[in-house]
């Protein structure tokens, strides 16, 4: 009866050890098997996400526009008698060929004919030999044909008129872009005034 006892006391003991062994075998497959929590995580390759595309707004270049040229034939009174000077023509352009005027200023063209009345001297001429003044101020600008000489057509801007000829052609001012009244006056490399036309309208 003993014996009986210990062979099952015996068997049992062999079936919990198998049974744990077998429990412990799993677990340490699993184990070996799951994922290691600090390995690298795999990140796939961040894409590139485009910006939205923009509409592209167009900017058209500035078309050179002209206010109506007022044609005005007034002979300015010459200081001794030295210039007249003839204005053909007057007008305002915002622009000049691929440059565009400075913010608060437009450009004035004035066409004028020079009549060097001297019977002795030539009349030399260069930019500053053009000056045109603000009628409300006393302000005073010479002209800038010079900068503009390609894409202004017959410029005036250096050059020489024989004494007891005439020239023709045409001279530019940046000028206040509000202002319509102005005076020209043709001077000598002194500064003296030869020739002048007091009042030029230009709407």
């Amino acid at each position: 009866m003993m014996m009986k006892k210990k062979v099952v006391i015996c068997s049992l003991l062999m079936i919990i050890l198998t049974a744990g062994i077998v429990s412990s075998g799993c677990t340490s497959t699993q184990a070996q098997n799951s994922p290691q929590s600090n390995s690298p995580a795999i990140t796939s390759p961040s894409q590139t996400v485009s910006p939205a595309t923009v509409p592209e707004t167009q900017i058209s270049p500035l078309v050179q526009t002209t206010a109506p040229a007022a044609t005005i034939p007034v002979t300015g009174t010459p200081t001794n008698d030295v210039l007249t000077v003839t204005l053909n023509s007057a007008e305002k352009k915002i622009s000049m060929g691929n440059g565009i005027g400075k913010p608060g200023y437009i450009m004035l063209l004035l066409d004028i004919t020079i009549k060097n009345n001297d019977k002795k001297n030539d009349f030399t001429y260069t930019d500053s030999s053009f000056v045109i003044s603000y009628k409300s101020t006393n302000e005073s600008l010479t002209a800038i044909t010079s900068q503009y000489a390609r894409t202004v057509a017959n410029p005036l801007f250096m050059g020489t008129v024989p004494s007891g000829s005439t020239d023709d052609g045409k001279i530019l001012f940046r000028v206040n872009a509000t202002s319509d009244t102005y005076k020209l006056s043709v001077v000598d490399s002194t500064g003296t005034v030869l020739g002048s036309i007091d009042t030029i309208s230009v709407p």
